[in-house]
């Protein structure tokens, strides 16, 4: 669904003026002439107590509209062509609600267009219409699940998912029920995931208020969002809204003049959606995976070996416990028996110095390697005992679970210690390479960053909700809205 247009409309280049530093400005014009709302960035007191301002400027204003208000801005001089802001969701003021809606920018574009121009006439005729510009569009499809509690699991979840190329907000906490994703600033998109429904009252519980006050827009809207059938449309939705900036269409050849921008949706009816995927393609195969119970650690390390266990093709020869106690020998060698002792636990010495004992040393020798080194077996023949005591043959086709393991034993720091805290203990291609280990063995990378949080609940649910079905995003009695607005009256081209 398209939730919001944002254009900006120049003013007509045969009414302004432009100074030799560069500035801009509209011949023969007051900002006090047009019935806008205007504020001062410099207010002051003269000599004899009058109030006086300077550099005055059009505030944020609101235009009614058959339903919600429409947001507009004039930004009448300075170094950036005059021009006027203009920004809401088409389908509020078309419907009354944005529960669903159309995709067809065409028609919310006229709607917004003839508002401006029945409440503003003069300001309009002073714009260039057919060279408006359009600087975001949002897009927003969501996903159904059985109802508001699973939705707003889901969303708990993400609070912990990060990718690539797409990371959480600085606000690092939901805020108004509201999940975001980078920053609203970016250049090509702004994400953002909230549970519908909770929105939803919201901002029926504002209209209500302003019904109260006599509001007609707000009383109608009222009587839209009252209905049962549109309400229990919106319970389990978990919305994904993507806010697509102007950089990012043009990156992708998509024109952003507004009415070369209809004209290619009406050649491309899809684009919107594509850019939407696109946009949202990393968060979602974030939940690729399976998932499962945390406390089923059988089945957890079942799974990675499955995927990670090493089988040996032919006969090799293993040196892992030859090196071993070639350092514990080094070692002794090194700092003495007693100074040895305190590296280890008792048990774990006795071990290794028994082994070196079956190995052939006496206890006399080992007891006196610190003493003059120079008198001792040169480390050649010293390995080459050991390898003869120590060698172990791995016949063809042994399987190995020592990458498995290593593996399994990351999985469970992160289930104690968490995703964030891990990632400050290895190299960053460390920790990519033990979390892709981790995915290949079907985990989600939701599951995974989310490991440490769930573990008090034991379980993560399994998600599912990888194929966005846009066939469902509106009932199946909707009607595509059409703008009340006659184009030729609005001097449109198309």
């Amino acid at each position: 669904m398209l939730d919001k247009i944002v254009m900006w409309i120049p003013i007509d280049d045969s009414l302004l003026d432009r100074s030799e530093d560069g500035r801009y400005s509209i011949f023969n014009f007051d900002l006090l002439d047009l019935d806008l709302k205007i504020g001062s960035y410099d207010v002051f007191k003269d000599h004899e107590g009058n109030v006086k301002t300077q550099v005055l400027h059009h505030v944020w204003s609101k235009i009614p509209t058959s339903h919600t208000a429409m947001s507009f801005k004039l930004f009448h001089e300075g170094f950036i062509h005059p021009y006027v802001e203009l920004k809401c969701s088409p389908a509020k003021i078309m419907q009354g609600h944005n529960v669903y809606g159309t995709d067809w920018i065409e028609q919310g574009a006229l709607e917004m267009l003839g508002f401006l121009s029945e409440v503003q006439p003069t300001l309009y005729s002073m714009l260039a219409i057919s060279e408006t510009e359009v600087k975001q569009l949002d897009a927003t499809y969501s996903f159904r699940f059985r109802d508001d509690k699973e939705a707003e699991k889901v969303l708990a979840l993400m609070r912990n998912v990060s990718t690539q190329h797409i990371r959480k907000s600085t606000k690092d906490a939901t805020f108004k029920n509201t999940l975001y994703f980078g920053s609203e600033r970016c250049k090509r998109y702004a994400r953002k995931v909230y549970v519908k429904s909770n929105e939803f009252r919201e901002q029926l519980e504002e209209q209500i208020k302003l019904a109260k006050k006599n509001d007609k827009c707000a009383q109608r809207v009222v009587s839209v969002m009252s209905d049962p059938d549109l309400q229990a449309f919106a319970k389990g939705l978990l919305r994904f809204e993507t806010g697509i900036k102007a950089y990012a269409m043009k990156e992708q050849g998509i024109p952003t003049n507004l009415f070369q921008l209809i004209r290619y949706q009406r050649a491309n009816p899809n684009f919107l959606q594509a850019l939407w995927l696109k946009s949202n393609d990393q968060l979602f195969k974030a939940f690729e995976g399976e998932n499962m119970k945390l406390s089923d650690h059988e089945t957890v390390f079942k799974k990675i070996l499955e995927v990670h266990k090493t089988v040996s093709t032919e006969k090799k020869i293993c040196l892992r416990k030859t090196n071993e106690m070639m350092d514990f020998y080094l070692l002794l060698e090194n700092i003495g028996v007693e100074e040895a002792k305190k590296q280890y636990t008792l048990k774990r010495f006795l071990n290794l110095f028994g082994e070196l004992l079956e190995s052939g040393f006496t206890s006399t020798v080992l007891q006196r390697l610190h003493v003059n080194p120079v008198q001792n077996f040169d480390h050649v023949s010293v390995y080459i005992q050991l390898y003869k005591a120590f060698k172990k043959e791995i016949p063809a086709g042994t399987v190995s679970e020592r990458k498995a393991r290593n593996i399994e034993k990351f999985y469970y720091d992160l289930e104690r210690f968490g995703f964030t805290e891990m990632k400050t203990k290895y190299s960053r291609p460390q920790f990519d390479k033990l979390v892709a280990s981790l995915k290949k063995c079907g985990f989600s990378l939701v599951y995974i960053q989310n490991l440490h949080v769930q573990s008090s609940n034991n379980v993560i649910p399994f998600i599912k909700m990888f194929e966005m079905k846009f066939e469902e995003q509106v009932p199946p009695n909707f009607i595509e809205p059409v703008s009340t607005f006659n184009q030729r009256l609005l001097k449109l081209v198309s």
